[in-house]
């Protein structure tokens, strides 16, 4: 198939929807089909993947970048988006349009215009979204991405969901969607010698007897790395010799959280980083001790977990729908979602090795079965035949 990949972000960046959507050009192209992808003018170029075609929106875009989540400035990179959108469809000949978030409202008022079908892929559903990110709490603004939603779902010839929570609420938006739930599952492409891992911590300037708390990702205020702060120390009082790294943060977050570190003392446990190239992760995860994610809010699951559960590091998560729809106590420390709480976690994880031998062994048993290639081939085998069939 000749696929038109609609992603309104930009793209390429090593986060996010930007990175689910590289991993869905990545598997259509291992199927053997040709993408293109329509995204925004400013982004960084596609990585390992030449044989992809980038078109990028035309029109005046006045800003170089985006923040995270939904805001006026996206609305306009989108009209500018769907006009390019619209000049594609007329010159050239797709099979389907795969649509991520909002381009999937964009593909849905004119691909079936142009006899193209339309895969809608959802990251989260749109009106939690909009409450989700402090967007809108008014309700006609959270009725207005109902009905996008509802009507993007009802022109879809089929729907890729990331989790079975985003499936559920898909199905809510609209029971006769005909939905396919393929994880954002974005394992590493290698493992770190351990070399790589005593590299990084020299570079942190962390000792043998260190022990190093990693969380990597964006500092966004969805991902509740506040809470991780809160916790430090709790786990100080516990495990003194807890260290924790914070990796993919922007300047103004970096600064923030600072002095969040600042104000409860424990500056010199925390180091803050800007975002590093994707490639290196896998050092960071080979360096450290725990892995953590603090998140309390939406129903779209951290494509990292899958990652953090290869690692062979026990990971700390909260007991929240946006964990727990994927993880349990069998292979993840699951806690309530306030820091001391958190930080028990983080010290279970430290000094429970028995714990952490059972979480980690049943992590990497269920990435063999319950989360296995093959059943994500099954997958895109279903999402294939419902394209076909339309």
């Amino acid at each position: 198939m000749r696929v038109l990949m609609v992603i309104p972000q930009l793209f390429y960046s090593a986060r996010g929807t930007p990175l689910s959507a590289y991993h869905r050009i990545k598997d259509l192209v291992g199927y053997g089909h040709k993408v293109e992808v329509l995204t925004y003018k400013p982004g960084a170029p596609l990585p390992d993947l030449p044989e992809v075609v980038v078109h990028r929106s035309f029109g005046p875009h006045f800003w170089s970048t985006l923040k995270q989540g939904p805001s006026y400035v996206k609305m306009w990179f989108d009209l500018l988006l769907f006009l390019t959108l619209i000049g594609r469809l007329a010159r050239g000949r797709y099979d389907v349009v795969y649509a991520h978030e909002e381009g999937g409202f964009l593909g849905a008022l004119v691909a079936p215009l142009f006899g193209v079908p339309l895969v809608y892929d959802l990251h989260s559903s749109l009106p939690l979204q909009i409450r989700d990110w402090g967007f809108s709490n008014r309700e006609w603004v959270v009725d207005l991405f109902r009905f996008v939603e509802r009507f993007t779902l009802r022109r879809a010839v089929a729907a890729v969901s990331i989790s079975p929570g985003v499936t559920r609420a898909a199905l809510d938006a609209w029971p006769q969607a005909k939905v396919v739930t393929i994880l954002n599952r974005f394992e590493l492409d290698v493992q770190a010698a351990a070399a790589e891992g005593v590299r990084i911590r020299r570079e942190l300037g962390l000792s043998p007897e260190d022990k190093l708390v990693l969380y990597t990702g964006s500092f966004v205020p969805l991902q509740a790395l506040d809470l991780l702060i809160d916790a430090v120390p709790f786990v100080r009082d516990a495990a003194p010799e807890a260290r924790f790294v914070l990796v993919g943060g922007q300047p103004n977050e970096i600064a923030e959280l600072g002095a969040q570190a600042r104000r409860l003392g424990v500056t010199d446990l925390v180091q803050l980083l800007p975002l590093r190239p994707q490639s290196e992760m896998p050092a960071f995860m080979a360096a450290c001790n725990v892995l953590v994610s603090p998140r309390k809010k939406g129903i779209n699951p951290p494509g990292k977990l899958f990652s953090y559960l290869s690692s062979g590091r026990p990971l700390v998560a909260t007991d929240c729908p946006i964990h727990n729809q994927l993880l349990d106590g069998s292979c993840s420390i699951l806690t309530a979602p306030d820091p001391r709480s958190f930080a028990e976690g983080i010290v279970t994880a430290l000094r429970d090795s028995a714990r952490v031998e059972a979480v980690t062994t049943h992590a990497a048993e269920i990435l063999r079965t319950k989360y296995s290639p093959d059943a994500r081939a099954r997958a895109y085998e279903e999402l294939f035949r419902l394209v076909e069939a339309a």
